[in-house]
């Protein structure tokens, strides 16, 4: 049986890649604090006989759902910024699953 040497440069550049990807989580963190929470939907009211369906933002505060009813312009700013939060989540998860395979490799060495 032959033994091989452990290669530190493998070692090194894991814990490198591990790192930015630990600043890479960080970042999106604080871009995702400045950015609206919740989604957008439409409340329906049934008043006077007749339905009226309006768009609303849906978010948590604790254990209830809140609805704030918003404007149609107000609709056309808010879009765009909850898609780009939905797309950050993502890859802040996904980072965060890169870290962990890369903790997991670096304790079997």
């Amino acid at each position: 049986m032959r033994l091989c040497k452990k290669d530190e440069s493998v070692y090194r550049m894991l814990e490198a890649e591990r790192d930015r990807c630990r600043l890479v989580v960080e970042k999106i963190d604080r871009e995702l604090t400045a950015l609206p929470k919740g989604s957008l939907g439409q409340r329906k009211v049934k008043s006077g006989g007749k339905e009226y369906c309006y768009p609303c933002l849906r978010y948590r505060s604790g254990a209830r759902v809140m609805f704030d009813h918003l404007s149609a312009e107000k609709v056309q700013v808010l879009a765009p910024l909850l898609e780009k939060r939905k797309k950050l989540a993502s890859d802040m998860k996904a980072n965060k699953r890169r870290i962990a395979t890369i903790d997991a490799l670096l304790r079997r060495g």
